[in-house]
């Protein structure tokens, strides 16, 4: 790259207060056009789950499927403990083999989690928690439907069809039984989570920052102005629901043509969707970087820097924060782009703290429990999105990074409460 380019590719990834306040606005404004109708940009899905009382007793099998793996365990809630009854057990090739059109049947899914659910309980019976980390359409019930695969995932012959149903017959043919079975997405078990882990604030947000990017949040059922009257009637309008908001889906106006030329080659990757997403998430960052500052120059790196930017290999996000301690452009374009990813995240996070319309000028604390790679193991992220978020927010709203310390994941903890609710 000579100079010239370096700067444009510079001046594409930095992004200015105004660009992030607009970003901020714009999915303000599509996030509350997502609660009052379907179809839109931001589908906004309830998940008719209420804030978690912090005082549930009992032992669940819980399953996580994820952006990268699929895992289950058994774990005990007691009040506000919570440990392993069975560690957590891991398929690490399911989810790689799925992003092939027809690798995976719909029958093999299911039949997989299953032998995870065997291998961590034996019992005949017991209560399960899925955590599905997909765009899923959720029912009063607690059963959910696939709205559409993102992250790459081509399983056929998935969508519209019943998870919990899909996931007890498969446990059921190893002669197992899931009395409860309420289906999940990640965003909304690691918001119950944060509830559930510190019971202080006055309103919460769950956010995923890793391989993927998405959030949920709890809005007054007044907001939600899309539910049925059968479904609005159990519900007080003052009451708090959790909705999975599906933020991926949203196209800031700021993106750059690395972006536009990442989106557009992605032909079994959903062009045209998921353009947040695709600028934050690690499953991006490395073809991101390959497409700034090209192949070769990745590839001809030292021995201890040298990646494929198109293998396609998720790991090599961490390749890109790694030469941020390079030097020369590689690691000005590597800091740029991580530099901007915290930002958008915490535009992201701005946005939605603006659509929970908290009232003006009253002072109030919003929980914000992250999980994933980029938020926690990226230096200098967190401390990026803390710094960027306060400008962008009310100065009456106070934010509270939250943290799990616990050995139990964010996402067993929200399924295991959703399954003793």
């Amino acid at each position: 790259m000579n100079a010239e380019t370096q700067a444009r590719a510079l001046a594409a990834l930095t992004l200015s207060n105004q660009q992030l306040e607009q970003v901020r606005d714009e999915l303000a404004q599509q996030i509350a056009q997502g609660l009052a109708q379907d179809g839109q940009t931001i589908k906004a899905l309830p998940s008719y789950m209420r804030r978690p009382s912090g005082n549930a007793q009992g032992d669940v099998v819980v399953v996580d499927a994820g952006g990268t793996n699929v895992r289950a365990a058994h774990v005990l809630l007691n009040g506000k403990e919570v440990s392993f009854i069975s560690a957590p057990q891991a398929d690490r090739t399911l989810m790689s083999e799925a992003q092939t059109v027809g690798a995976i049947s719909r029958e093999t899914f299911f039949a997989r989690q299953a032998a995870l659910v065997q291998k961590v309980c034996a019992a005949p019976e017991f209560n399960l928690g899925y955590c599905f980390s997909y765009p899923s359409s959720n029912q009063a019930n607690g059963d959910a439907a696939l709205v559409n695969w993102t992250k790459g995932i081509n399983i056929e012959q998935m969508i519209g069809t019943s998870l919990r149903e899909s996931l007890n017959t498969a446990a059921a043919q190893n002669g197992q039984t899931a009395l409860k079975t309420p289906v999940l997405n990640d965003t909304i078990t690691t918001l119950i989570a944060g509830a559930w882990m510190d019971d202080d604030c006055d309103q919460y947000i769950g956010i995923i920052a890793g391989t993927g990017m998405n959030a949920a949040g709890f809005y007054r059922t007044e907001l939600i102005s899309k539910l049925n009257a059968t479904d609005n009637a159990a519900w007080d309008d003052q009451e708090l629901m959790a909705v999975n908001l599906e933020l991926g889906n949203f196209h800031p106006s700021c993106l750059s043509i690395y972006d536009d030329e990442l989106d557009a080659a992605g032909v079994d990757d959903h062009p045209g969707k998921q353009r947040l997403e695709k600028a934050i998430a690690g499953k991006y960052t490395a073809s991101i970087f390959g497409r700034i500052v090209g192949r070769d120059a990745c590839l001809a790196l030292p021995d201890a820097w040298a990646f494929d930017p198109e293998s396609g290999s998720r790991t090599h996000a961490g390749h890109v924060t790694q030469l941020r301690r390079y030097h020369g452009y590689m690691a000005e374009i590597a800091t740029a782009l991580i530099n901007r990813g915290a930002d958008l995240t915490a535009a992201a996070l701005a946005g939605v703290v603006v659509s929970q319309d908290m009232p003006n000028n009253q002072p109030a604390t919003i929980g914000v429990l992250a999980e994933g790679t980029l938020f926690w193991q990226t230096q200098g992220y967190r401390e990026r999105v803390e710094a960027t978020l306060s400008a962008l927010i009310p100065g009456h709203i106070t934010i509270k990074i939250l943290q799990n310390t616990s050995d139990v994941d964010a996402n067993f903890i929200g399924a295991a409460c959703a399954a003793l609710i």
